[in-house]
């Protein structure tokens, strides 16, 4: 996964992460997670496989509504560290695993999700083919990226608190390095129509796709509600697989 693991990793990084993640008005929890819980719906009965699991807080939040299992899968170790933690007292289970190995055993999720995770992987077919092979006939994937327009182009970060955002190579995928909360990590941009294409050719049928088109109820500052309004952060995806048989997995 790049070096997503190592960075997390870094004790510096890992502070600087949960102090942004307690800020008010932080956009994982106005932006992101009420998109990610509405797509995700009903999760009553429900095993589900969260792959990047970070802090596992999805996990804790489907419990307590009534998931029947959580699996968490992280390759950074202070990640694990804090996944476990949020489980503390759960049946919530977390594996130290990278995603680009990760195997899935047949038909034992209902729901795969994976939250602001995949743009650190490089090869995500593979990991789109697992997920595949991990659900039940009907079952379902929900994924959250960084949205491709803030992943073209990094160079606006320099400003620290954006008012302005550069896209640019757009139409060129690959490895974006960048600064962020001090140090340097590597993401992978990715245009739209392909998350849209690994999506079609690994056997899913999308559902939804949204964006991260902000809500006022969300926010403490109008101010920030506003900034938030003119570009998008964060695109989801919701897939569901086939009722017929799965796609023969490659261990080419």
């Amino acid at each position: 996964m790049s070096n997503h693991e190592e960075f997390y990793d870094n004790p510096d990084v890992r502070a600087k992460y949960i102090a942004r993640r307690t800020q008010s008005d932080n956009p994982n929890d106005t932006l992101e997670r009420p998109i990610f819980l509405e797509l995700a719906g009903n999760l009553n009965q429900l095993d589900i496989i969260d792959l990047g699991c970070g802090d596992a807080s999805f996990g804790k939040e489907a419990l307590l509504q009534g998931a029947r299992s959580y699996i968490g899968i992280e390759a950074s170790s202070a990640m694990i560290d804090l996944a476990l933690a949020t489980l503390t007292n759960t049946s919530g289970k977390v594996y130290h695993e990278r995603l680009e190995t990760w195997k899935a055993q047949s038909e034992q999720a209902d729901l795969v999700a994976s939250r602001l995770a995949f743009q650190y992987v490089e090869n995500l077919e593979p990991v789109f083919r697992e997920a595949y092979q991990a659900l039940r006939p009907g079952g379902r994937m929900i994924l959250s990226v960084e949205h491709p327009v803030i992943t073209s182009n990094f160079t606006s970060l320099a400003e620290g608190h954006r008012t302005t955002w550069l896209v640019d190579d757009y139409f060129k995928p690959g490895a974006r390095s960048h600064q962020w909360l001090g140090h340097a990590v590597t993401k992978y941009h990715r245009t739209l129509e392909e998350y849209f294409d690994l999506i079609r050719m690994t056997g899913f049928k999308l559902e939804h796709i949204r964006e991260s088109c902000p809500q006022p109820q969300n926010f403490s500052s109008q101010k920030e509600y506003e900034r938030r309004m003119r570009i998008p952060l964060f695109l989801f995806l919701s897939a569901r697989q086939a009722i017929h048989a799965s796609p023969t997995r490659d261990r080419t």
